[in-house]
């Protein structure tokens, strides 16, 4: 009987190590599965975390350039003009018999005067920020006008725009680049721009009734990198972007940002 008992006390002992064993192992097994969880989560946390820092680091660099590029035109290329119509003035005044034939040329140089004092103003990022986006648009909006290529229509709300200023500024050169895709390559006769701003929800539509395209091919296909810019500027500022065009009935895009959503910065 004591060899049966010490058996008995055996197999327990030996099924209760065993157990412990197995409890250890599944401890670790957990415990390091926690750990690389963790570590998952970190890589993946540093990850957004350069990514927004690149994001952030490019939007700088393209500011930069963009302002520089807007003095640049401002000072060198106004001073050109400046002298150029300084000069027509002189030689009006040293020949006055021809002063009737420099008028043509008066109102071209007045008129590129007055687009690059336009552009500049545009493509200057402090400027925007100071004016805001509804400001913007409107100056970018007479800007167009002054091309004579199509009608603008232009649909502002009254209260202020509930984007961030980050926002405003891709949202503005997100609406520059569909502009100038209007201009290249839509022959709309008209184009329009509504936004509806209301209760924290915001709202960009642009429409042109040029002769459209086929959505799903263009897209995919290698002239389509100003649309997938719009889109990618679109998504780096927190908004959601619709295009919706086919042939013979122009383009619309729509940018919005809903009342609940989480600002972005760019």
């Amino acid at each position: 009987m004591m060899v049966d008992k010490d058996i008995v006390l055996a197999v327990i002992s030996s099924t209760l190590l065993i157990l412990l064993l197995v409890a250890v192992i599944v401890i670790v097994f957990f415990i390091s599965g926690k750990q690389r969880v963790k570590q998952q989560m970190e890589l993946a946390e540093t990850k957004i975390s350069f990514e927004r820092e690149l994001r952030q680091v490019e939007t700088e660099v393209s500011e930069h350039i963009l302002g520089q590029f807007a003095q640049e035109l401002h000072d060198n290329i106004g001073q050109l003009l400046t002298a150029m119509h300084i000069q027509i003035e002189n030689q009006k005044l040293d020949h006055p018999e021809l002063a009737e034939g420099f008028i043509p040329t008066e109102i071209y140089l007045s008129e590129v005067t007055q687009q690059l004092r336009l552009l500049s103003r545009t493509l200057n990022n402090d400027y925007i920020g100071h004016i805001g986006l509804f400001a913007a648009l409107q100056m970018e909006a007479d800007r167009l006008r002054k091309l004579k290529r199509f009608q603008v229509h232009l649909s502002l709300p009254p209260e202020p725009s509930s984007l961030n200023k980050n926002q405003e500024l891709m949202l503005f050169r997100i609406f520059q680049e569909i502009a100038q895709n209007v201009l290249r390559h839509s022959a709309a006769a008209n184009l329009y721009i509504t936004i509806s701003n209301k209760n924290g929800a915001f709202q960009l539509t642009v429409l042109d009734d040029g002769k459209g395209f086929l959505q799903g091919e263009t897209l995919q296909s290698a002239k389509a990198s100003g649309l997938r810019n719009i889109v990618k500027r679109a998504a780096l500022a927190g908004l959601e972007c619709k295009i919706k065009s086919s042939p013979g009935n122009g383009c619309v895009i729509q940018l919005k940002k809903e009342s609940n959503g989480a600002n972005h910065d760019s």
